[in-house]
């Protein structure tokens, strides 16, 4: 590891350390402690950093071919990755051992995810979805899907998760071989973002679209319009504004009262590139958001109305980090920002 800052003090853009992992950082994640980040890399190889030094703690095999999902255990015991070797690992997060090495069903894992509250963990790998326990047994596979699951994300605070495709949003129990709930729709989802009361899930769309169902009653809406395919996608901690990307400008939706229907959306411009990382806190109001010639700013969003959007609310601060913004992730309490980009640079910013 090297470019390593000494840490400093927790005021907004102050840099608590950086390293250079030398590979495309694919994936960020938070430990649930907010210990430490995990970050995969396209080549294979797992990194896991200490939150509070400039020190790699662990460094893990991975996958062959290159990794490409990560996720922790909800007690912070377990991290499971996925890659281009179709495989699904299980390590243990304290030693770094491998525990378990299983077979996802095809040759390119594109997601896992552990349960919020539970030794579960379900993965999507081509049509296939599985779901297994700690042990490394698949409890359940469920029917093949009618084309590539392209994510797959649990519903808060339940044993419920969704998993996404062409023409199709499925929800499933985890107790359950066949879906609970299914909503057709004639597109190409690529990412899936459940609010935090799960009164909504949204999608990201191949063909520059949002969608967007109520999950009691089906109701659905379709926002068009947007640049790019979408991919970026984050609700706000109280489930009333989704961010989306999709290009040089973020887009974001009032979901309160009536809902978006017919509403000018806020829109936040200062990126000279297309939108390629995006996450709100927790807790707090503060967005984050990454695009792909590297400048990363922090918004306070909340409380602009769209007139004022269209003037150009300015970020409270930018970053430019030289290469592609791959992720942007919160620390659980809010209080650091975890910066990667596509030349393997990792940045830890102090609370902001």
């Amino acid at each position: 590891m090297s470019g390593v800052a000494a840490p400093a003090t927790n005021a907004i853009g102050e840099t608590r350390w950086e390293a250079n992992l030398g590979d495309h950082v694919i994936r960020l994640a938070w430990s649930p402690s907010g210990d430490s980040v995990a970050a995969a890399c396209v080549e294979g190889r797992i990194h896991v950093l200490s939150a509070d030094s400039t020190q790699r703690t662990r460094s893990l095999a991975g996958h062959e071919h290159g990794a490409q999902c990560l996720s922790w255990s909800h007690d912070g015991r377990f991290l499971a990755s996925g890659g281009q070797d179709g495989r699904v690992k299980l390590w243990d997060a304290a030693s770094g051992e491998l525990l378990h090495s299983m077979d996802a069903g095809a040759a390119w894992v594109e997601q896992v995810a552990f349960a919020p509250a539970a030794p579960l963990l379900v993965s999507a790998a081509g049509r296939h979805l599985k779901l297994w326990n700690l042990q490394g047994d698949c409890v359940r596979e469920y029917p093949a899907h009618p084309s590539t699951i392209s994510d797959v994300q649990w519903q808060p605070g339940t044993l419920f998760f969704t998993s996404a495709c062409y023409g199709q949003l499925a929800t499933f129990n985890a107790g359950s071989a066949q879906p609970v709930k299914s909503f057709g729709w004639k597109g190409s989802i690529l990412a899936v973002a459940w609010s935090p009361d799960a009164n909504y899930v949204a999608t990201g769309n191949q063909d520059a679209s949002v969608h967007f169902w109520y999950r009691k009653s089906g109701k659905d809406l379709e926002m068009s319009g947007y640049g790019a395919k979408v991919r970026e996608l984050s609700w706000d901690a109280g489930s009333r504004y989704l961010a989306t990307g999709g290009s040089a400008n973020i887009t974001i939706w009032d979901c309160g009262g009536k809902g978006p229907a017919g509403t000018r959306p806020i829109e936040l411009r200062k990126h000279d590139a297309v939108v390629s990382a995006l996450e709100y806190q927790h807790k707090g109001e503060l967005l984050a958001s990454g695009c792909g010639e590297g400048r990363v700013c922090v918004w306070r969003p909340a409380g602009h109305s769209a007139k004022q959007s269209t003037k150009g609310a300015s970020p409270l601060q930018t970053w430019d980090e030289g290469a592609g913004i791959t992720q942007v992730r919160w620390a659980p309490n809010d209080k650091a920002l975890a910066i990667s980009t596509a030349s393997g640079l990792i940045r830890l910013l102090g609370a902001i």
